[in-house]
Parts: C-alpha cells; structure tokens; sequence
C-alpha cells in the first residue's frame, strides 16, 4: 500500500471531495428548511455544518454550487429572505432526510415529498421539521462565496435567535446524547450513527 501525498493543485475537483468527505468523519448534518419569498417551503440537508460562535451564537453552513455554478434553492431563499432554520436529523428521521437531498425544481414543497409534518417557527417565516428533536432558527448573519465553478461554495454564517429542544432529550440543562440518536455523514452513501461516547478530563 502506497501513502498518498500531493499538492491538491494536482487533483481534480471530485478526488479532492472524496479524500475530504472520507476523512473529516462523522460529520452532523443541517437539514435546512427555508422558504421563497412565494412562501414555498425547501428542505434540504447539508454536511458541511458546525458551529461557529457563542456570543452571539452562530452556526455555519456550506453549500456548495449546483454543477452549472447557480445557486442551490436553500442558499438562494437564505439570500433572498435571510432566515432558515437548522433541523437537526436524527436516526428516526433518517429516511426523510435522505428523501429530501434530491434535486427537485424550485416550485417543488420537499415537506410534501418527504411526508414531513410543518411547524409554525416562532421567530422567523420559515417552518420547521415537527419531528425535528431539535431546532434552531436563525437569520442570516453572512455569506461568504469561497471558489467558483465546480466545486464553488457559500459559506453561510446564522445567527441563532430560538432553539426547540424536545422534552425528552433535555436532562439538567443538557440534551441527552444517547436519547437523541444522533447520525453523521461518512463518506459517499454511508452515515454512522452515535452509539456511545467517553469522557476526557482536559489538563
């Protein structure tokens, strides 16, 4: 076996997706519904999501372009009315989550699609997953465009301004790990789901 070790600048787009989704692993998933300044509803999922500050808190989100360089319809909605709200998926949602990624027109309601019930958000326009064990909806804080092309992406910035936790994952102030049933994206088609964890004292 053969270490594999070059300047990026020698590989194509896809080798470059592939190296970076098969070892930056588990990675948590925003299933981001939005809406069209129509008031149509989009529902998509994305796993290039962290979070990305505390005060205030933001998250972010990459997405990346569609292969014509246009925007996707989640980033396109996030630009044109600057709300969205992050749905977190879990291992009982995992089969409309995954319904939801393909590539539907514009005018097409992923929530109808998928069978997803809609719940009324309390801050924003956007509704979100009922299912959803957890909810945080968020205005637009920035978009970054990183690239161009194939392989181009946005960086989206979120403020949180309200977050749904289901009762029976909030325990003392905390959200239950194990209750959750939380799933991360591996590489191509494979998720991984967390079953258990360890604990580290920090020096």
């Amino acid at each position: 076996m053969t270490a594999m070790d070059c300047d990026v600048r020698e590989l194509d787009t896809a080798s470059v997706y592939t190296l970076l989704t098969g070892s930056v692993v588990p990675r948590p998933i925003a299933w981001l519904s939005t809406q069209d300044l129509l008031g149509v509803a989009n529902l998509a999922p994305f796993s290039f999501f962290t979070v990305a500050g505390l005060n205030p808190p933001m998250l972010a989100v990459t997405i990346l372009k569609k292969p014509d360089g246009s925007d996707k319809d989640s980033l396109a909605n996030i630009r044109a009315t600057g709300e969205f709200v992050v749905n977190i998926a879990n291992q009982e949602l995992v089969e409309e989550m995954n319904q939801s990624c393909a590539a539907y027109p514009a005018e097409v309601d992923e929530f109808d699609l998928s069978g997803l019930e809609k719940v009324r958000s309390k801050l924003v326009k956007a509704p979100g997953v009922a299912r959803s064990p957890v909810r945080y909806e968020c205005t637009l804080h920035a978009c970054l465009d990183l690239g161009h092309g194939v392989g181009g992406s946005t960086l989206v910035l979120g403020e949180v301004r309200q977050v749904y936790v289901a009762d029976a994952l909030y325990q003392d102030g905390r959200v239950d790990l194990q209750a959750l049933h939380a799933i991360g994206k591996l590489a191509g088609d494979a998720y991984s789901l967390v079953h258990e964890d360890f604990s580290l004292a920090r020096p």
